[in-house]
């Protein structure tokens, strides 16, 4: 594992890269850095993948620009990042938030993408109410820390999902206010028409039945929006964290959809 940066004009872009073989990169949840996937792509190297577990700009090493910004300008990095690696097209996995940049990458720059995975992929059906709620609290700097955890696990995991893994999920995880303050601006200002279907290439939907903030009927509507292209597969007892709930699966879920890319491509 190593941690590499690419200067892109005005935005420098750090990234997490582990392994060798086919790259697979991926994008955080709102506000949230690469290191959050640091339990997750040993899975994926261990298949025989290199991962590039990027920061956007704003977070950890990486710097640019955060006023007036869309998912387009969030995409052109990711772009950039891609084209330094020089082994394009490439496998693009977002993860919540990351979804939409990566949904609106493969609507930029679709000689860049091999294939598309959605993990907790929302977007026109929000959260309900008392969950909006929960995790709106999230943000409240007087929440105690039994009020925070029971925010957390209530918004964004499994009513079956134990507070053990909750704690340990959320165990050394940073904050960064201004990118994440920027990433809502983003996303409020890019209209849903230009990023929702996802380009053209190949796509893997994973979504958890618990999910109530990226709320299941969203994966049933891209899924029907693109029959031929998508790949829905919905994972029990797993929530908006469910590479922290159920690792395993997921990842499973992943490789096989690579496999299976693979071989349909070798025919």
């Amino acid at each position: 594992m190593s941690i590499e940066k690419f200067d892109l004009e005005n935005v420098q872009i750090e990234a997490i890269v582990s392994s060798s073989g086919e790259i697979i990169v991926l994008l955080p949840s709102l506000g949230a850095d690469a290191s959050n996937y640091d339990d997750f792509t040993p899975l994926l190297n261990q298949a025989g993948y290199k991962t590039v577990a990027m920061n956007m700009r704003g977070i950890a090493g990486s710097k640019g620009p955060l006023e007036n910004l869309t998912l387009h300008d969030l995409a052109n990095d990711v772009a950039g990042v891609i084209q330094s690696l020089g082994e394009n097209p490439v496998h693009v996995l977002g993860w919540a938030y990351g979804n939409r940049v990566a949904r609106c990458l493969a609507e930029d720059h679709p000689h860049l993408v091999k294939t598309v995975i959605l993990v907790a992929a929302g977007g026109k059906v929000p959260p309900d109410e008392e969950t909006s709620k929960a995790f709106a609290k999230l943000w409240s700097p007087s929440l105690s820390r039994e009020e925070r955890l029971d925010a957390i696990k209530f918004s964004l995991f499994s009513p079956s999902t134990d507070m053990k893994t909750v704690i340990q999920a959320m165990t050394g995880r940073r904050t960064w206010p201004e990118a994440t303050q920027a990433q809502s601006k983003a996303n409020q200002a890019t209209p849903i028409i230009e990023w929702w279907n996802g380009g053209q290439a190949p796509m893997l939907v994973i979504q958890g039945i618990d999910d109530r903030m990226a709320v299941p009927e969203n994966g049933y509507i891209l899924k029907r929006d693109n029959e031929e292209r998508v790949k829905l597969v919905n994972i029990d007892k797993a929530g908006h964290l469910m590479i922290h709930e159920q690792p395993k699966q997921v990842a499973e879920e992943i490789i096989s959809f690579l496999f299976y890319q693979t071989s349909e491509n070798d025919c």
